[in-house]
């Protein structure tokens, strides 16, 4: 069976940042074929900095991480006003996604509301998953 996993953009950033390949990854961790989601506000996000950010390889980076997320399957999601954070949280919590982020905050507010999370090590190129997944 395909786990559905909901992609926060500080993810994608971690192939070029920690050398991480995060689709095998995640699959080594799942034990599962993974479909990988990234919301429109994500998507919006990464192609913010693309475009705005000064620094060179914060650019660079987010122009990788940007066509990391053309390839994934991609999800109409509204934010109303609402952070991208908020947004990951509602829609894990609606359609039971496993969210994969970097963020530790996001990561922590995620478990307190019981949606398993796949994030980064400290170090090394490997990830964790917290939480059950069936």
């Amino acid at each position: 069976m395909v786990k559905k996993v909901l992609v926060d953009s500080n993810f994608l950033f971690l192939p070029v940042s920690r050398g991480i390949n995060i689709f095998s990854e995640v699959e080594r961790l799942l034990n599962s074929k993974a479909e990988f989601i990234v919301l429109t506000p994500v998507f919006d996000e990464i192609k913010r900095l693309t475009l705005k950010t000064k620094k060179l390889k914060l650019r660079k980076n987010a122009i990788f991480a940007l066509n990391l997320a053309e390839k994934l399957t991609r999800m109409d999601f509204e934010s109303y006003g609402r952070t991208v954070d908020d947004c990951l949280v509602e829609a894990a919590l609606k359609y039971g996604f496993i969210v994969a982020t970097g963020d530790m905050k996001l990561r922590k507010k995620l478990r307190s509301l019981g949606v398993p999370v796949i994030y980064p090590r400290k170090s090394g190129k490997y990830l964790v998953l917290e939480g059950y997944v069936d």
